[in-house]
């Protein structure tokens, strides 16, 4: 990676640590838990008591999602107002921390219990750039761009993404992550599945994952609200 693209992964980092402040992840879990890049052993405790033990094995997964949502909203902007070449640059510069995070938590012999799988991070990732062109745009059919336009933008930016996450997977030996990530066609499916509900269509395991903690995040989400209310956090 380049000095840029180093820069501009660790503006990602800079920015998903502070959203876990910012969202009052601290106040969530009990103690003083430490959000680390890369998965820890053994979960934090749950502090709120008006979360479903049953949910309870999910927050920390469904913090950190939300910290990389966080993150992404304020780096990747909308269809007019970033250049598209940048656009993939930050995408891939993202997507390379990502990796880098599997690719160490591969040495971890038991399975994450604190992070989601790179392959769920990638498949948020690339859901929020295939959504940038809608991105700022009312629901009035004349404020949205052009079909021609979107096409554009899907074989410019959201395709290359795609492979350019792949391809840095693949230089990274990170070969369980290509698996999960899945074809070009199945992922993209996959996205168009999540966007409209249709769960028990979802074939790749980032798309899986991501499922499985809609409904949890849904819970713990009037949490950081109420958080953000009483701190003045909001983002």
């Amino acid at each position: 990676m380049r000095g840029n693209e180093i820069k501009t992964s660790l503006r990602w980092i800079t920015l998903h640590e502070r959203a876990h402040i910012e969202l009052g992840h601290f106040a969530i879990l009990k103690g003083v838990p430490t959000f680390n890049l890369i998965s820890k052993s053994g979960k934090s405790q749950v502090h709120e008591s008006d979360l479903p033990r049953a949910l309870w094995g999910k927050v920390e997964r469904c913090l950190e999602l939300q910290a990389d949502h966080e993150a992404l909203e304020e780096m990747l902007g909308t269809i007019d107002e970033i250049d598209w070449s940048e656009l993939r640059i930050t995408v891939a510069s993202i997507a390379a921390v990502m990796v880098l995070i599997e690719k160490a938590d591969a040495d971890n012999p038991n399975p994450s219990e604190t992070h989601p799988k790179a392959a769920t991070r990638i498949f948020q990732l690339l859901g929020h750039v295939n959504d940038v062109w809608s991105i700022g745009a009312s629901l009035n059919a004349d404020d949205l761009p052009d079909a021609e336009r979107i096409q554009a933008f899907a074989k410019e930016v959201i395709l290359p993404a795609y492979f350019d996450t792949v391809e840095m997977a693949k230089s990274a030996d990170a070969t369980s992550f290509v698996d999960d990530l899945g074809d070009p066609e199945v992922f993209f499916a996959d996205i168009t599945h999540a966007k409209l509900g249709h769960w028990d269509q979802l074939q790749t395991v980032g798309a899986k994952e991501w499922a499985e903690l809609k409904d949890a995040n849904e819970q713990i989400l009037p949490l950081v609200y109420k958080f953000q209310a009483e701190n003045n956090t909001s983002i």
